[in-house]
C-alpha cells in the first residue's frame, strides 16, 4: 500500500469510531496513583496523598531506598524537599515535581503494571 493511502484509511477508521464521553476520556495521570509510588508506608502514602492534594506551585515530593520521604511546596520546593529527605541519612531522589512523575522508569506508571499492583487488579485505591 502507498503510504498516503494508508493514512487515509487510518483517519476514514479513526474518524468512524465512536466519540468518548467526557468520563472515559479523563485519565488517571500517573502522579495521582498513590499505591505506584515505590517503598513508602501507609504513613509515606497518607504523605504523598497530601501533597497531590497541596494547591501551591512550584511542589516536589522526594524519597530515598528505605521508603523515608519529604516534600515541599513553594520557592525552593526541590532543593528543600531533597533536603529534608536526605535529613534521614540517605541520598534521595525525586519522584514528582508539580503533575509530572520524574522519577526514571516511573513517568507512564509502568512498574506499577509490571508488579501487578492493586491498581492492575481492579482496586481503585
Amino acid at each position: 500500500m502507498k503510504p498516503d493511502l494508508t493514512r487515509l484509511l487510518f483517519a476514514c477508521a479513526c474518524a468512524s469510531l465512536p466519540a468518548a464521553s467526557s468520563a472515559e476520556s479523563a485519565q488517571v495521570r500517573p502522579v495521582d496513583l498513590v499505591h505506584a509510588v515505590p517503598l513508602l508506608t501507609e504513613s509515606g502514602r497518607a504523605g504523598y496523598s497530601r501533597f497531590l492534594r497541596i494547591g501551591i506551585r512550584p511542589r516536589a515530593f522526594a524519597l530515598n531506598m528505605n521508603g523515608d520521604w519529604a516534600w515541599n511546596a513553594g520557592e525552593g520546593a526541590v532543593t528543600d524537599a531533597l533536603a529534608r529527605c536526605e535529613a534521614h541519612g540517605l541520598p534521595c531522589q525525586l519522584y514528582a515535581v508539580d503533575e509530572e512523575v520524574v522519577m526514571p522508569g516511573f513517568e507512564l506508571g509502568a512498574p506499577l503494571r509490571a508488579l501487578g499492583g492493586p491498581l492492575v487488579q481492579g482496586d481503585p485505591q
